[in-house]
């Protein structure tokens, strides 16, 4: 199997295939952060599209020396940024929950928890709450959500430590 990069390659002068093997490989995560971005199944969808647009139109500025992944999130990321300023609506009011272990396993948590979960997130700062996203429910690792916000290493550490401590927090949550 062809690597992400090297459909990429193949990408960049013009195979559609190679298109369609990366779309297949890579949307429905894709998808579920921009949902999970955007609370809302056709903007997530909308933004789903304008990403793989935008992949196919700058597909020869791909740096193959970079991860492929950590590309597409940057671009997806970048829309769901703009999208956000653009829509600003914010519910108000942090719930307290069992935050990094429904984060990290949000399927053990009930329907209540979860929405609760959703609402803790959504309620964060938007340069906490990105690296939030891409850690637990992109599962990315720290020099991926670097790369695809295109910020240091240490600052992931921090907005990620911080979101973290800004859930827990005042919640009698005990880690």
């Amino acid at each position: 199997m062809e690597s992400d990069e090297e459909l990429m390659n193949r990408v960049a002068v013009g195979d559609g295939e190679a298109l369609a093997s990366l779309l297949e490989r890579h949307s429905a995560k894709v998808h579920g952060y921009l949902l999970r971005y955007t609370r809302s199944s056709a903007d997530a969808d909308d933004l789903l599209q304008e990403t793989w647009v935008r992949v196919a139109r700058f597909a020869r500025r791909f740096d193959a020396a970079r991860r492929f992944r950590t590309w597409l999130y940057g671009i997806a990321t970048n829309l769901a940024r703009d999208w956000l300023r653009r829509n600003r609506t914010r519910e108000s009011g942090l719930l307290g929950v069992r935050t990094e272990a429904l984060l990290a396993s949000p399927g053990e948590a009930g329907p209540g928890e979860r929405h609760e979960l959703r609402t803790r997130v959504d309620g964060l700062p938007d340069r906490m709450r990105e690296v939030v996203l891409l850690r637990y429910f992109a599962g990315m690792n720290e020099a991926e959500m670097a790369a695809s916000l295109g910020i240091a290493r240490g600052t992931v550490k921090s907005r990620l430590h911080t979101a973290l401590k800004n859930l827990r927090d005042g919640y009698g949550v005990v880690q």
